[in-house]
């Protein structure tokens, strides 16, 4: 995603740099250290990795308390292999995508732990001077996502369906990758319209968020992000809920759910996730 990054010090970025996992291996200092045990923070790769980690940094060390041991953050390639991640166990903690944080709930054991106030808020977006003006005009176009399996995407063509267009029938996704992208594909052409959030035209570079308007926002989901912990921390569930919404109530925490527009971290009940089955189909669907 094209974020105007800010001025860091060389320092800072080698910081951040040195808590990034990338590919298939961690490349947080330390790693060869045969007795040390480290926990990993998986955060769903809805950014780009080194814009991921410099935004959850902060929970670092509120997890380190938590779980008493070193933690490392973790981000896949795309949602199919963040998926695999969780499958495979490689998480202990995991900043998730709504539904797939209700599949591994579901079908791996994860117990939920916390989920932000604000809830997740697609848009359906076209180019400032587009001559497009009701959805049926998007009928055998292109419509830009970040990644087939993204939650935006998810809620987007459900919404869209009700509306009387079927994804891969009356139009086609086109994956860019980053929200940044997307809006770069409908400027350009590649794509009538693309599937945002309202947090994503707060995030990317004014200059770009200006080119685009609204022509109807989609379905709302519960929580933009839902954290959640491996089975083998289920005895943890509790502290890490407790350590992660109580941390959000801080001036640090304020300033991490400001960066992120998430508004506050909240205590998440297992049976909330449960309505959310519906959409798991629909992920499937994508699939």
């Amino acid at each position: 995603m094209d974020h105007r990054q800010p001025d860091w010090p060389q320092r800072t970025r080698r910081q951040a740099l040195a808590m990034l996992v990338a590919g298939a291996g961690l490349l947080g200092a330390g790693r060869g250290r045969a007795q040390e045990r480290v926990a990993t923070l998986g955060i769903v790769p809805y950014l780009p990795a080194q814009r991921l980690v410099t935004l959850y940094a902060p929970l670092q060390p509120v997890l380190q308390a938590a779980l008493d041991m070193r933690v490392e953050l973790a981000s896949a390639r795309d949602y199919r292999a963040h998926v695999q991640r969780l499958r495979d166990g490689a998480y202990d903690v995991v900043a998730d995508s709504l539904f797939i944080a209700r599949l591994a709930q579901r079908e791996l054991g994860h117990v939920p732990v916390a989920r932000t106030q604000v809830p997740l808020e697609p848009l359906l977006v076209v180019a400032e001077d587009s001559a497009v003006a009701d959805v049926a005009q998007l009928r055998g176009r292109a419509i830009a996502v970040t990644d087939r399996l993204a939650a935006l995407t998810v809620l987007g063509t459900r919404g869209l369906r009700e509306r009387g267009l079927l994804v891969d029938v009356d139009y086609t996704l086109v994956v860019s990758g980053s929200h940044a992208n997307s809006l770069h594909r409908v400027l350009v052409g590649d794509a009538a319209a693309a599937i945002v959030s309202v947090t994503t035209l707060a995030q990317v570079d004014p200059s770009l968020a200006s080119r685009v308007r609204v022509l109807v926002p989609l379905p709302k989901g519960l929580s933009a992000v839902v954290y959640h912990a491996a089975p083998r921390w289920r005895s943890r569930a509790a502290a890490l809920s407790q350590a992660l919404v109580t941390f959000a109530a801080t001036p640090p925490g304020r300033a991490f759910v400001r960066s992120l527009g998430h508004g506050g971290l909240l205590p998440v009940r297992e049976e909330e996730l449960r309505d959310l089955d519906p959409f798991v189909l629909e992920y499937y669907r994508l699939s």
